[in-house]
């Protein structure tokens, strides 16, 4: 029995997820996996993605859905970043590089999909309305 317990308890920090794993995900620097297994790293205020941010994020099946490395403001995705998308199965469907603001493509980006294509210009929630 005191082995077994002993086996849990130095086990159980790799196996934790819905915390700050290192640093200060408060208000400061620091890396928290959630309960889906998904990582976010980067600055924290009040205890919400802000600053330069990466994620990585996973569904409920572990495939992976799409990895963010940019700007973030209160918790939404807000500012220049980069973010590449995943299907539903973990393949891959396309990436976005540009301006983001209210967690959507908002500004100058383009987006590189997965057969080639590419969209390039300002995009508002999302969409593009003026190629360039």
């Amino acid at each position: 029995m005191k082995k077994i317990l002993f086996i849990l308890l130095f086990s159980a920090p790799f196996f934790v997820f819905g915390q700050c794993v290192q640093g200060d995900c408060e208000n400061g620097v620091g890396t928290y996996i959630w309960e889906s297994g998904s990582i976010t790293n980067g600055s924290w205020k009040n205890g919400v993605e802000h600053g330069i941010m990466q994620e990585v994020l996973y569904n409920k099946e572990g495939y992976l859905l799409g990895t963010y490395d940019g700007e973030m403001k209160n918790g939404v995705l807000d500012g220049w970043g980069t973010e590449t998308l995943y299907d539903e199965e973990g393949y891959y469907f396309g990436s976005y590089v540009g301006n983001f603001k209210n967690d959507d493509y908002n500004g100058w980006g383009i987006f590189i999909y997965s057969d080639g294509t590419i969209e390039k210009g300002i995009f508002r929630d999302g969409d593009l309305v003026q190629e360039r």
